[in-house]
């Protein structure tokens, strides 16, 4: 028996089509079963022919039914035995995420943004500028480099910014830094299957080079960041930094190892990989010159916007050495770029208006209250009992207990009373480190007046 609503927005055909698949999967309609006509199953329901016979063809395109001809629709020889169990393992399984989003109060996720509403606004009035103005464009793919307005606006700002040199033809957009990582890994491999790494360093670069058959070196990091004394006894011509704010520690490459580092990789014939991801936003100093400026033919340089205006439109830069864009375009000439025609456009003019360096500042002033906020907090609640890496600049710090207590139970105590800090995915790659808890937090999807009592809950829960 099938009960339609007539009231539901639901189309009838498509409630017909579930009830009946539903009592497929369930084993109350059993192979080799006829169904009723649809002449009969019409006026049984009081619907058209039409109806019946769109929920029929729906079911036996997608092999459920059998259409005999001059004989009718027939329950198909299907084997459901798996099904069930498959459906109960679905329902067990605990929706952890949606638990985290509804629990929690206080949100210390790293790069996680509060949506800014008035950036919203103009990304939202440029897009339909676009519907507009490029609306020949919208069926268009794109050529794996990006559109080279974009490209034209990127150039300028890391020159005017950060200091790297570079020509249109170097500059490749990409969906996120673990994309652009990817491409570089598929240009390297005839040269190398070694890359060095900072430790601890970031997690998803790591995974990109491990998923690449790459065999990691691990170098440890001083006061200074990589030491690149390390670097030079190991068989690698390839590193992976993060200098302008070393992730997860946030110390800074000075000149001097910068120097070091550039001597390395011109005597190696080698490359850095310089990921340059935070370095919109420094808070004390004014943002130091990329590494890729002292050595542009030794530098790939890698940039992301998608941290600073929207995680989710997954926008990334790559610059490459004059020396790589040859074998670049001989590699993946004629493949379509992977970011949307409609999100490279929309950037291209928000950058050509002006709005990108406003927004620049007035962002950089509004984290800064944060960070400031955050480390006021953190002195006041637990004093010497903690130790912060990372002050001055980024959207977090690592935070080092100085009592017994690990990062798990951390995490666990501060869920308990609305603050969340996720599970950081391991920092140390050669390595477990062996120090007492240690956490990232990041700031900036919380707002600047909700710190303090997140803060202070810490306190509560985490000393008592």
């Amino acid at each position: 028996m099938f009960i339609l609503d007539n009231q539901s927005l639901k189309p009838l055909y498509a409630q017909l089509y579930q009830q009946v698949k539903d009592k497929i999967l369930a084993g109350d309609l059993k192979h080799g079963t006829k169904l009723p006509s649809s002449r009969k199953l019409s006026g049984d329901l009081q619907i058209s022919r039409n109806t019946v016979e769109m929920a029929y063809q729906q079911l036996a395109a997608e092999g459920y039914l059998l259409n005999k001809p001059k004989s009718g629709y027939y329950i198909g020889n299907l084997d459901f035995s798996l099904v069930p169990l498959v459906q109960k393992q679905e329902q067990e399984k605990p929706k952890t995420e949606e638990l985290r989003k509804e629990n929690f109060t206080y949100d210390f996720r790293y790069g996680n943004l509060v949506p800014n509403d008035q950036l919203i606004s103009k990304w939202q009035r440029l897009t339909n500028h676009c519907f507009r103005e490029y609306r020949s464009r919208l069926a268009d793919y794109l050529n794996i480099p990006g559109e080279p307005g974009l490209r034209k606006e990127i150039m300028k700002y890391l020159h005017d910014y950060r200091g790297v040199k570079c020509s249109l033809d170097q500059i490749i957009i990409g969906a996120g830094t673990q994309y652009s990582i990817n491409l570089i890994c598929q240009l390297l491999l005839r040269q190398t299957t070694t890359i060095a790494m900072e430790e601890p360093g970031f997690l998803w670069a790591y995974k990109v080079f491990q998923n690449h058959n790459f065999s990691i070196r691990p170098i440890e990091l001083d006061d200074f960041g990589l030491k690149v004394e390390q670097l030079k006894v190991i068989e690698s011509k390839m590193v992976y930094v993060t200098p302008s704010h070393q992730f997860p520690t946030g110390k800074i490459m000075p000149i001097s190892r910068r120097l070091e580092l550039v001597e390395w990789a011109m005597s190696q014939n080698g490359f850095i990989i310089e990921d340059d991801y935070s370095c919109h936003l420094r808070y004390n100093i004014k943002p130091i010159p990329s590494l890729q400026s002292l050595c542009p033919a030794q530098v790939i340089y890698l940039g992301s916007v998608s941290k600073f205006l929207f995680p989710s439109i997954r926008l990334s830069y790559l610059v490459l050495p004059e020396q790589l864009v040859t074998r670049f375009q001989e590699m993946f000439n004629g493949l379509p770029s992977v970011v949307p025609f409609l999100t490279q456009k929309t950037l291209e003019l928000f950058m050509k208006e002006g709005n990108w360096d406003s927004y620049l500042r007035k962002t950089t002033r509004h984290y800064k209250e944060k960070h400031d906020v955050l480390i006021e907090a953190l002195r006041k609640e637990f004093g010497d009992s903690i130790s912060i890496s990372g002050i001055g600049a980024g959207l977090h710090f690592l935070i080092q207990v100085k009592w017994p207590m690990k990062a798990e139970e951390l995490i666990a105590r501060a869920a308990e009373v609305g603050v969340n800090i996720l599970p950081q995915s391991k920092l140390w790659f050669g390595k477990e480190d062996e120090t007492y808890g240690m956490i990232l937090v990041g700031f900036g999807g919380i707002e600047a007046e909700a710190i303090p009592k997140a803060i202070q809950l810490l306190r509560e829960v985490w000393l008592s």
